[in-house]
């Protein structure tokens, strides 16, 4: 259940990203995904074979002592391709509870980590602007 709530967590990613503007081609990685983007809000859906879907709507960090996670997600994506999905535990003082590394690439306004990777997916990017940012809360490591 847990890497399933990663997976929901790393579709929300691809979600919050967006490009310029459609005649943008691979150069908007450097220009405006290069950095560590944490996931502050988490809304869709995701399909769990055998069990069916589910709706999502969950805001991060979660402040809700009551809360089974309190977990909240960090993508670091690099200029060279290559980045780091990290996780970390809100109610043990932001520990660092897990981290590994993936590589990614952009092309028509889709953003790819291959299914090698731990937290994989195809994203598309709908809207990335640079004024669109919000104070990161946490360790960063």
């Amino acid at each position: 259940m847990k890497k399933l709530f990663f997976f929901a967590a790393a579709l929300f990613a691809a979600v919050s990203f967006s490009a310029c503007s459609d005649d943008d081609k691979d150069d908007n990685k450097d220009a405006s995904i290069v950095g560590t983007w944490q996931i502050t809000r988490e809304v869709g859906y995701e399909i769990v074979p055998g069990e069916g879907k589910f709706d999502k709507d969950i805001t991060y960090p979660i402040d809700d002592v009551n809360d089974d996670y309190g977990f909240y997600y960090t993508y670091t994506f690099n200029e060279d391709g290559s980045g780091t999905y990290k996780s970390f535990n809100y109610y043990e003082n932001n520990q660092l509870q897990e981290e590994w590394p993936l590589k990614y690439s952009i092309s028509n306004n889709v953003l790819t980590i291959p299914q090698e990777y731990e937290y994989n997916g195809t994203f598309k990017i709908e809207q990335l602007t640079k004024n669109a940012t919000r104070p990161f809360r946490g360790n960063r490591r």
